[in-house]
């Protein structure tokens, strides 16, 4: 519990417990940024659609919501209105644009001993400033409060492994992409244990229920921003073709696709995670919940906005096994990060996007025969039937 001593001492940048607040321009602003970040990994993936392409696109997405997500936790925890926090905010939307410019150009082929000639370098510089520049932050105004210990041993972990990201500067092509792979598992990994050091377990306890809220609503902001994204992708996919009649029904579907996600995010599972939030001892487990299934939609539909993209660019051509792989996996993702949420916030599962799952899995097995504009018809098709069925009334817990 916080002393009096504490509030004493930090009553400008950390807020009281007991205070809530909505979502502040200044963090919609920030979020903004990642809508460029989403459209260079789309961009990434969609110039090398292949299994190294999806591994690499998969490590950068990863750590770049990681980075948002625990600059979301941490400012969830400050006073926004103050002008430090505004500063340090700052700092980490410009230090996040530095490493947005370089996601489509990380994993070049031409490696450098120096540190402002690559972009790989770049991207690390930007990943790197974010997240020791925050937790640093976070050290200093939590000194003496109970949670200040956990940002210490924070800061140790992100330390460590800085000097992975940075070694993988000085490597190129696969083994680049194996170091940052160990990069992010270690990272995550590290969150999920709660950044324990030998002899200083982290305190992080699950006073943070008092802001699930909140973070609830950060969740579904940076969502609609991703989709905001996938719109721009294949709006700017079509503009960018001649007008013809499969390129428009492709755009059609794609349309379709974007809505049905839209619908089975906001009509039934967002409303059981707010529920859920809302009468649960331990609401910071549906925020825990809710963080990981986003980071998996987020990738689901960074695949799905590419396989659109392809379709709309060329609708006959025949799809390779890693087009299957978005076309198919990316609504699979999506799907599956919906079921886990939703079983973990209400109990059930829905058994809708369990059908979902299934019906991609058995399309997937058929795409041999298939155009572009065939699978995405038929994958549009499936995330279009589970929004219908989220119509539906909802199941009474008895029932």
């Amino acid at each position: 519990m916080a002393s009096s001593k504490d509030h004493f001492r930090f009553p400008s940048l950390v807020r009281p417990r007991e205070v809530a607040r909505a979502v502040t321009p200044l963090e919609l602003f920030f979020d903004l940024v990642y809508v460029f970040t989403v459209s260079q990994l789309s961009l990434n993936l969609v110039d090398q659609v292949s299994v190294r392409g999806i591994a690499q696109t998969l490590v950068l997405a990863l750590a770049v919501m990681y980075a948002w997500f625990m600059t979301v936790w941490t400012s969830n925890w400050l006073d926004v209105e103050r002008r430090p926090v505004q500063l340090m905010l700052l700092g980490l939307m410009f230090a996040s644009l530095l490493m947005s410019t370089s996601v489509a150009e990380a994993f070049g082929d031409s490696p450098t001993a120096s540190l402002f000639g690559d972009r790989a370098a770049l991207f690390v510089i930007g990943y790197l400033a974010i997240q020791l520049g925050r937790t640093a932050f976070a050290t200093s105004v939590f000194r003496g409060h109970r949670l200040h210990a956990h940002f210490v041993n924070a800061l140790a972990w992100e330390i460590a492994t800085a000097a992975i990201w940075i070694a993988a500067v000085f490597a190129e092509g696969d083994t680049r992409l194996a170091i940052w792979a160990v990069a992010v598992l270690v990272t995550y990994g590290g969150v999920i244990a709660g950044h324990p050091l030998p002899g200083k377990r982290s305190p992080f306890s699950s006073d943070s229920q008092i802001y699930a809220e909140h973070l609830l609503e950060r969740f579904r902001l940076f969502f609609l921003i991703a989709l905001g994204e996938t719109v721009l992708t294949i709006g700017n996919a079509f503009a960018g073709g001649p007008l013809e009649t499969e390129r428009l029904i492709a755009l059609s579907a794609a349309f379709v696709g974007t809505v049905s996600l839209w619908w089975c995010y906001f009509h039934r599972a967002e409303r059981l995670g707010i529920d859920a939030a809302q009468g649960a001892g331990d609401a910071s487990r549906i925020v825990a919940i809710g963080n990981y299934t986003l980071i998996a939609m987020v990738i689901g539909i960074v695949a799905i906005a590419v396989g659109d993209q392809l379709a709309i660019a060329d609708p006959d051509l025949d799809v390779t096994a890693s087009m299957t792989a978005l076309i198919f996996g990316g609504p699979a993702i999506f799907l599956l990060a919906q079921l886990a949420f939703m079983r973990g916030a209400s109990g059930r599962a829905p058994r809708a996007r369990i059908a979902g799952c299934i019906g991609l899995a058995a399309l997937a097995l058929l795409t041999s025969s298939f155009s572009l504009l065939l699978a995405v018809m038929t994958a549009s098709a499936v995330l279009l039937a589970v929004a219908i069925d989220d119509t539906r009334p909802e199941p009474s817990p008895n029932g």
